[in-house]
């Protein structure tokens, strides 16, 4: 799974394609979940409820 945020300041990760914050450019990217900063809250939502494009 990718995970991406932001590369000006953000601590923010995203996973989920369809979170309408998904970084498309200027991003860092990993494969693993990140141990430092954050998981994205609509993310975190959208995981939840099954509706994660990932």
């Amino acid at each position: 799974m990718a995970y991406r945020k932001r590369k000006s300041g953000a601590d923010t990760w995203h996973f989920c394609r369809n979170c309408t914050l998904w970084p498309t450019s200027d991003y860092s990217e990993q494969s693993g979940k990140p141990t430092t900063g954050e998981l994205c809250n609509q993310c975190r939502s959208k995981d939840s409820v099954g509706n994660c494009t990932r």
